[in-house]
């Protein structure tokens, strides 16, 4: 399945009409990064080990990246797990009072998309961020 998809889900969700809803979008936009950034790794040549658990896995590659760019996958990721922890489990946080952070983190799983995009279009910074990965985690 394409990581992707899950924005779609997201964007339906957001133009919901509860906290439920907007919550829930907070979580499916992080979803659509991280399956997509561990697809990445995958393709690249990273793949956890049975016992590693997979979300620390794929944000600390991408938190500890050479690349600028993917550091900011990382912190997209960082932050967005943040989130989806206050709209899953603090659900007396008010932070979800209309859909304000549903769509902020849509756009910034968009953003965070886009740069993932940018490196893998790029064969030479790929190359590069593939290499550093290797060496800060061989």
């Amino acid at each position: 399945m394409d990581g992707r998809a899950f924005l779609t889900v997201a964007r339906e969700l957001a133009a919901g009409r509860t906290a439920a809803h907007w919550r829930s979008a907070v979580g499916r936009a992080y979803y659509a990064i991280f399956l997509e950034g561990r697809d990445h790794l995958q393709r690249w040549g990273f793949v956890p080990h049975q016992r590693d658990p997979v979300h620390s896995f794929v944000r600390l590659r991408f938190d500890y990246a050479a690349d600028p760019d993917l550091v900011m996958v990382g912190r997209a990721l960082d932050n967005l797990s943040k989130l989806r922890n206050v709209a899953d489990y603090q659900t007396q946080s008010h932070s979800f009072a209309d859909d304000t952070e549903a769509q902020t983190s849509i756009t910034n799983a968009l953003r965070a998309l886009a740069l993932l995009d940018a490196v893998e279009a790029d064969p030479v910074r790929r190359a590069a961020a593939i290499v550093d990965m290797r060496v800060r985690w061989p």
